[in-house]
């Protein structure tokens, strides 16, 4: 069984061979594994790992976004940013912004600036595997640090027809990369992943009254275009995102990533018996203790835990529960969680 066809049975909630697996980590990461697993080059270590999804990216050829030297940098949004990993945003352009009028006046990146020519290529060479395509889709996020998470939440209740419209710019942008990349290649992609992070620890960051307002029909928008052309859907948000789990299967999503199972009502079990016939899960390894700071044993132990809960039936899809494993967890780790995830995960077997 090839890659795309068992992460297809799994899409459909059927068993395949095995458990699918997705590996997402930061670049400094994925080096030490390379060092430690003897690979070569990023590809050979997927092919170490049993990895069963390949992802294709557009290009960047917009303005430079070169960093100033005390690591900070301004992204294509125009948002100054700073901090570890994904850092913090530092400016928000759109402070203070009140009318329509004001945000005609923001100066907006330009989708010609993600062409995705060199994809449709990259899709040509893993035409075994699932392809995972499609521009990030982060219309919350972009939103709230283009004007400030206070703000914006603030003018949520006071400024609405303000607040609709910038994510209505945003999400426009992301749609023209949208159709640029499926028009090009959207015949050759298994899988459009998209997302924001509306989760904490405890709840989402909104209600979900006020998700379903401003977010739940642009999310709708964007996985009904997904499938016209032919693809599944998977929605991203990490943290607690329980309660809007209904409404993703309601709009049609298939997938949704990437199931922390520590925060408040994502217990694994009630989420595989409540809704694990209608969508599909994707990720569910805990990243919070057991990966990081847990031994090799544990994480073993760990994934034949999940396994068992996650995948009778399909529907499930075995990652890290957060999108991208960072340079400090253990090596020894990651590379326990696939083997042991590609050993035991065969259905036959279980």
């Amino acid at each position: 069984m090839t890659s795309k066809e068992r992460v297809r049975l799994a899409f459909e909630h059927h068993e395949p061979d095995r458990v699918p697996l997705w590996y997402g980590a930061s670049q400094a990461l994925t080096e030490k594994i390379c060092e430690a697993a003897g690979s070569g080059d990023e590809e050979a270590l997927m092919q170490r790992l049993h990895i069963d999804f390949r992802r294709v990216r557009q290009d960047y050829i917009g303005p430079s976004l070169s960093g100033e030297e005390d690591g900070r940098s301004k992204n294509f949004w125009g948002v100054l940013r700073g901090g570890m990993e994904y850092g913090q945003p530092l400016s928000h352009p759109l402070a203070g912004a009140e009318t329509l009028a004001d945000l005609d006046r923001y100066n907006w990146p330009d989708p010609k600036w993600f062409p995705s020519k060199n994809c449709r290529a990259q899709c040509k060479k893993w035409a075994d595997y699932s392809i995972i395509g499609g521009p990030w889709v982060v219309v919350w996020t972009d939103a709230t640090e283009l004007m400030g998470m206070e703000e914006y939440l603030m003018k949520m209740v006071t400024h609405p027809e303000l607040i609709h419209a910038l994510n209505k710019r945003v999400a426009d942008f992301y749609w023209e990369l949208a159709l640029e990349f499926f028009n090009n290649c959207g015949d050759l992609l298994d899988i459009f992943f998209f997302g924001d992070d509306f989760g904490t620890q405890e709840a989402l960051l909104i209600s979900p009254a006020m998700w379903r307002e401003f977010f739940k029909p642009i999310l709708k928008r964007f996985s009904d275009l997904g499938h016209d052309f032919g693809m599944k859907t998977m929605f991203h948000s990490c943290g607690s995102v329980w309660s809007i789990i209904p409404d993703l299967i309601e709009i049609g999503m298939d997938g949704v990533n990437p199931v922390q199972p520590r925060p408040k009502g994502m217990d694994l079990a009630s989420l595989k018996r409540d809704y694990g016939s209608r969508i599909t899960f994707h990720g569910a390894l805990d990243h919070q203790k057991i990966l990081p700071f847990g031994t090799a044993d544990e994480v073993r132990a760990e994934v034949r835990r999940v396994i068992d809960i996650m995948a009778p039936g399909g529907g499930f899809c075995l990652a890290a529960s957060h999108d991208l494993m960072l340079a400090d967890f253990p090596v020894e780790n990651v590379i326990a969680m696939y083997d042991e995830a590609e050993r035991y995960g065969r259905y036959k077997k279980r």
